[in-house]
């Protein structure tokens, strides 16, 4: 994986000459701006009082789902001395990032810093469009705690390697899904797995071919893909503690997640924080996307199989966009019936950018979370409000049904639904959030790595 995020430590402060001094500064109205204070160190505001990241619970009840600011401020400082040591023949080879923290700093202070100091701090995948462009990056930081308390220094290590993990999750979901499709194929998708996962205890990759799609019935993988014989493929990662920890185990999964880049970053993530729950991911590969066209005059619509015997009939219309959505979500439907027939979850998640009506609905920094049970939706919005994301539930009513029953739906969740029988089903449609034109906050421009943070804080316990 030849993507880099920076490192953490903490402890007293360091000096030396490779040594970037930085102090964050508490202000009632903090400014966004990052720069050197008369002494020569850099400073970056945060504000004194979160503000809340969710409506579905009052910051006097739960002061952890507000947003303190240090992600924000940590992305903010981490993108200021990137420009910095990328002109700077020197420092671009040697340097040591060092941020003093003030005396009110707490345990989800240093957590929230460290994931934005990580998710802003990677640099791009070979085959990325900015590949080419990519600077001298920010790779080593040291968070200074002479100034906090016993109970928070002692704690320090945990959160900043939590808050850090959360970061490095958001940070490779972005550099994967950076690359275009095209060079997305099996043989790239085999080689970032085994760069990642190579000797990691608990986790097994496999990458099906197009062979083994036809043989197994995902004729949906099949049809989305331009050259399903070369390009089409499924790649199932397994983390599963048990084998981990040496027990040998055929235990059902807690949870099965399908989806693109999301998947290896989450199962990488859950693998290093060694979490309790087993759990399977299922990337469907297309290479190339199909052009789906609309029939021509006279001609009958295609029906595609999927895993299991449910059949799409594709009505194909609209625009380019809703005809790449119409591909994707063939495959997301093909990969969950498979992850449903062949792992029997206790619970089946589906995650991306599935659907221009959730970014019509909610816009660019709300994500749109699908599922039958309120209680689990409460959970979810919840967990990803403590990691800085937003989610807002919406309705899947039970007692409807899509029709027409194809993939060119407004609303994906509603097709994605019949493919899952009697499991619970989650859809996080991030098609507003997962691409930024500007970086905003933590947010990084291009592709952000949302929803990362919040599948990695849901399934790590």
């Amino acid at each position: 994986m030849s993507t880099t995020i920076p490192t953490l430590a903490s402890g007293a402060p360091a000096t030396g000459s490779e040594v970037i001094d930085c102090r964050i500064i508490v202000r009632a109205t903090p400014s966004a701006v990052v720069r050197p204070a008369a002494d020569g160190v850099w400073e970056v505001q945060v504000p004194e009082h979160p503000v809340p990241l969710t409506d579905l619970a009052e910051l006097p009840e739960e002061p952890r789902l507000g947003d303190d600011g240090w992600r924000d401020a940590g992305s903010r400082l981490v993108r200021r001395l990137t420009d910095l040591v990328a002109v700077h023949p020197v420092k671009a080879k040697r340097h040591l990032v060092q941020v003093h923290v003030p005396a009110s700093t707490t345990r989800r202070n240093l957590r929230n810093l460290a994931q934005g100091l990580v998710g802003a701090g990677h640099t791009p995948l070979a085959g990325a469009p900015e590949a080419d462009l990519a600077v001298p990056a920010v790779r080593d930081i040291r968070i200074a705690l002479s100034a906090v308390s016993g109970d928070t220094a002692s704690a320090a290590d945990r959160e900043l390697r939590l808050g850090a993990e959360l970061g490095a999750a958001a940070a490779l979901a972005d550099a994967l899904g950076a690359v275009p499709d095209g060079s997305m194929t099996l043989d790239w998708w085999r080689q970032q797995t085994r760069a990642l996962f190579h000797g990691r205890p608990g986790v097994r990759v496999k990458v099906r071919t197009g062979d083994w799609l036809e043989r197994k019935g995902l004729d949906g993988v099949r049809a989305a893909s331009a050259d399903p014989s070369r390009t089409a493929g499924l790649v199932e990662i397994t983390w599963d503690p048990a084998a981990a920890d040496g027990e040998l185990t055929d235990d059902r999964p807690d949870a099965v997640l399908v989806g693109g880049a999301v998947v290896p970053a989450v199962l990488s993530a859950l693998s290093r924080l060694h979490s309790p729950q087993k759990v399977i991911g299922l990337v469907p590969v297309t290479g190339l996307p199909a052009d789906l066209r609309p029939p021509l005059t006279g001609r009958p619509e295609e029906v595609v199989t999927h895993v299991g015997g449910r059949t799409t009939t594709l009505h194909v219309t609209g625009d380019e966009t809703g005809r790449a959505e119409t591909v994707s979500r063939l495959a997301t439907a093909d990969a969950l019936a498979y992850g449903v027939q062949r792992h029997r979850p206790r619970r089946i998640i589906s995650a991306g950018p599935t659907s221009t009506g959730a970014k019509t609905a909610l816009g660019t920094r709300t994500g749109a979370l699908f599922t039958e049970d309120p209680v689990l939706a409460r959970r979810l919005t919840l967990r990803g409000a403590k990691v800085g994301e937003r989610w807002w539930p919406m309705p899947l009513p039970t007692d409807i049904a899509p029709e027409p029953d194809g993939p060119d739906l407004l609303n994906s969740a509603l097709y994605l639904r019949g493919f899952t029988g009697d499991v619970t089903h989650i859809h996080l449609d991030s098609a507003g959030p997962a691409a930024a034109t500007t970086p905003a906050g933590d947010t990084v421009s291009g592709v952000t790595g949302f929803p990362a943070r919040t599948l990695v804080e849901w399934l790590r316990k």
